[in-house]
């Protein structure tokens, strides 16, 4: 019964690892399509942009269901995953800003209470805008990776370069309390998280 909730790097195992569980991995193998919507409802508004000028839990103000009804529109569950445990695992793309049109996947696990109300939250990778047919590879890797409980630390930019993760790196880090990325350098990371960076403009740098 489905509940309401619940570089350059090792080419060849990534390729098998993708045909291998992309099925298992399918958000429809887990919910159904009213499930997927409620599912991006729950977490839309920690894993979207905020509103201009809004900050923490000003968010959640009905004034600003408008602004993120249409975030849920932009947001696609690429891939959904609920262990034995309990633990649910997600996949979302959305198309990032930027002359050329690029895309931008978070990848992260929760768990929903009895009710079916949100108790865990946590986005662990968020990865550098690409070309989508680029980005839906690489992020399914990184979510079968995720799934399996395996070290992305890898795949980081410090190492993969601009190839997989941007977040979390040496600076910036999702806090798990706030259900935010925070910086241990850095004021607010709103804008570089959401916005700013673009792997092709530093790569010029």
């Amino acid at each position: 019964m489905r509940s309401v909730f619940f570089l350059t790097i090792l080419a060849l195992p990534f390729f098998q690892s993708c045909d291998t569980h992309k099925k298992s991995y399918l958000p429809d193998a887990h919910l159904t399509a009213q499930q997927q919507e409620q599912v991006k409802q729950k977490i839309i508004r920690y894993v979207a942009k905020m509103p201009r000028r809004v900050t923490g839990d000003i968010k959640f103000d009905t004034a600003y269901d408008k602004h993120y009804a249409e975030q849920v529109k932009r947001h696609r569950l690429m891939a959904y995953y609920i262990s034995k445990e309990g633990g649910h695992f997600f996949l979302v793309t959305r198309i990032a800003p930027g002359i050329e049109e690029k895309w931008v996947a978070t990848g992260g696990r929760m768990k929903f209470d009895a009710n079916g109300e949100l108790f865990e939250y946590e986005e662990v990778f968020r990865t550098w805008k690409m070309k989508k047919e680029i980005l839906d590879e690489r992020a399914m890797y990184l979510f079968d990776l995720l799934v399996k409980g395996e070290d992305l630390t890898p795949y980081y930019t410090a190492t993969a370069g601009f190839n997989y993760i941007e977040f979390p790196d040496e600076h910036v880090y999702f806090d798990k309390p706030s259900r935010s990325w925070k910086s241990n350098v850095y004021g607010s990371v709103e804008e570089m998280v959401y916005e700013s960076r673009d792997s092709d403009s530093l790569n010029k740098k």
